[in-house]
């Protein structure tokens, strides 16, 4: 299946999933987040206070909460109309919030310039082929020196029990059901950290990795080069 195919296919499949979302991922209430994901969410403070934020294929708000409680303002972009609805109701309280309906990879109708760019478990569903294309477009909406920030899973028992094949750019591909039966092709990569800085070289300096081994999970972080 080629890139376009499979991102088409992972749109809706999440779509469909987006009502599921904070189930799946055992959150109730944005304080048990906070409480599940502390030691990553003390490390990306910092970086967020005070500062204009582009948060790329947002879901249901969960992260855009945290982001709107420290950030000057929130940019919350996701594809998925259903995961904008959940975060909505989720973030009256804030007025630094702005969502919005929109194609990562383009990125054509999003204002900007931002000086913070954060995304969570966007990186390992991305084509191998796209993530130069991705960040091109992403660095385009930034200030010059911004910084980027990345936060994703590691792999764990419920993926290694997933039925998956690997296509000619290496991407694993894993077979998905919704509840309805409906069956999904979805990327989810596991990158090392040295692919990680690999895809990185020339996009980015100082960039830092770390590791969050009891949370399964990893952040990247780097500021922009001039382009």
């Amino acid at each position: 299946m080629k890139d376009r195919d499979l991102i088409n296919e992972m749109k809706i499949y999440y779509e469909g999933r987006a009502p599921l979302h904070d189930r799946y991922m055992d959150y109730s209430d944005n304080r048990q987040m906070e409480e599940l994901l502390g030691p990553i969410i003390k490390s990306v403070i910092p970086h967020i206070k005070g500062r204009e934020v582009l948060e790329i294929a947002c879901g249901t708000g969960n992260w855009t909460e945290v982001l709107a409680g420290r950030a000057e303002s929130v940019l919350a972009i996701d594809s998925s109309s259903t995961a904008l609805e959940i975060a909505g109701r989720k973030l009256t309280q804030f007025n630094n919030v702005t969502l919005q309906n929109a194609d990562a990879y383009l990125l054509d109708d999003i204002s900007g310039p931002f000086d913070i760019a954060f995304s969570s478990d966007w990186w390992s569903h991305m084509p191998v082929s796209s993530i130069n294309r991705f960040l091109e477009n992403l660095h385009s909406r930034l200030r010059k020196g911004s910084r980027v920030i990345f936060i994703d899973m590691m792999t764990r028992e419920e993926f290694e029990k997933e039925t998956v094949y690997y296509d000619d750019d290496g991407n694993r591909v894993s077979l998905r059901a919704l509840p309805d039966g409906s069956e999904f092709e979805v990327i989810k990569n596991f990158p090392s950290n040295e692919d990680l800085f690999a895809f990185l070289e020339g996009w980015g300096n100082d960039i830092s990795y770390l590791e969050f081994k009891s949370l399964k999970r990893w952040m990247i972080t780097y500021i922009t080069e001039n382009l």
